[in-house]
């Protein structure tokens, strides 16, 4: 199984996927319990779930679905949100793209600052192949973007951050944007595309009432400085915001044409309080190595399931402590877990313990069917550092 294409024998997502299948294969066609732990499980069923009911209810919608990739970090799950209707993909990392765009993904953009001489020239020369759009927030970012491309020969796409109450990146007002708009217009070598902003500030209130009025607040603001922009001339083909917490509010605000959520496809335990229609399709299989008559201990702690804790899935048994090894339980002599059983734990924010993980083992129906790698977490995986060469 796979959703990738043929790719040549050079290539390093084929070479990535080929050493995965090389490390993990045996596991294909074992049952999700006879796995070794930890493990980290891709549930494709619930994957085709999510990705549908997003698919279903942005047909109703006016924005367009630009499907984050920073969560699963996975060509494979990329591909299928595409394939279910994503107009492209967003990044979090420019190595990330050159990830996406070996998938054979051509609409990528980096949802952020791309800063330093290496990551500036990586997006230059991808530029050539795709048309690649970055965040933008600083002039001198900017001039170095310029500059890089002219080396290269290509063309940035260039998307103005604005901060819609957040206090990451992103310009603080429309005069702001204004001057740098007029900056990338100069340049013959990048191009205003429009505007991105994040309102996760909105998705830390869990109160519904509450973040739909803050994120209607922030989405007011964010279109505003679009608007802004377009009076004094300058275009904005993209106004892009929005994150899992928000998506359907977000997607509906008028003059917003473009969402950016990632988190919708595998969901954690975190986004699934803020919208429970999702289904958590990531989980980490762990092994109880430790019974006692007020405990038990898994094989699975803060360096495999993240900072942020997770639970047992299909029991309520409460978070004693999580250590660098151990996931630490409450019970009480009654829990019918023993030493050796296997348990499946839900990450409380999938980003983190995917990022412990070489691989995706991918389940249909309880058992094994594939092995999908995670490739984009910096320049050496893959051989990104010669990818241009």
């Amino acid at each position: 199984m796979t959703h990738l294409k043929d790719r040549e024998e050079n290539d390093p997502i084929a070479k990535a996927r080929d050493r995965a299948h090389a490390t993990y294969g045996s596991m294909i066609g074992r049952n999700k319990d006879e796995l070794i732990t930890p493990s980290l499980i891709l549930d494709l069923d619930l994957v085709r779930e999510n990705l549908a009911f997003m698919a279903e209810r942005m047909r109703t919608l006016p924005a367009k679905l630009r499907a984050h990739i920073k969560v699963h970090k996975s060509p494979d799950i990329a591909r299928m949100q595409v394939d279910a209707g994503a107009i492209g993909v967003g990044t979090a990392t420019i190595w990330e793209a050159v990830v996406m765009a070996r998938a054979g993904i051509e609409d990528v953009f980096v949802i952020n600052e791309d800063v330093g001489r290496e990551k500036v020239k990586a997006a230059a020369l991808l530029s050539r192949e795709i048309p690649l759009k970055v965040a933008v927030d600083d002039p001198s970012n900017v001039a170095a973007l310029a500059e890089a491309a002219k080396s290269a020969d290509s063309v940035i796409g260039c998307v103005i951050e604005v901060d819609t109450g957040m206090h990451r990146c992103g310009v603080g007002s429309a005069e702001e944007a204004l001057q740098l708009a007029g900056q990338i217009a100069q340049s013959p070598t990048l191009r205003l595309d429009g505007v991105t902003g994040y309102e996760g500030h909105c998705s830390l209130e869990f109160d519904r009432t509450k973040r739909e009025r803050m994120a209607r607040e922030a989405m007011d603001y964010f279109v505003g400085i679009a608007d802004f922009l377009r009076k004094n001339g300058f275009a904005c083909r993209i106004v892009s915001a929005a994150g899992t917490g928000t998506w359907e509010l977000t997607a509906s605000h008028p003059g917003v044409n473009e969402i950016q959520p990632g988190s919708y496809a595998t969901m954690d335990g975190y986004h699934a309080g803020l919208e429970p229609r999702f289904k958590q399709a990531t989980t980490v299989l762990a092994t109880v190595i430790s019974r006692r008559p007020d405990r038990i201990v898994t094989d699975a702690g803060k360096k495999t399931v993240g900072a942020n804790q997770a639970i047992i899935k299909d029991y309520q048994y409460p978070i004693y402590r999580y250590e660098e090894e151990h996931g630490i339980f409450t019970t009480d002599i009654s829990c019918p877990l023993r030493v050796g059983d296997t348990v499946e734990l839900y990450p409380g924010y999938t980003p983190f313990a995917v990022n412990y993980f070489d691989v995706y083992h991918v389940v249909e129906r309880g058992k094994v069917v594939d092995i999908w790698p995670i490739i984009p977490r910096g320049p050496e995986h893959g051989g990104l550092l010669n990818v241009f060469d």
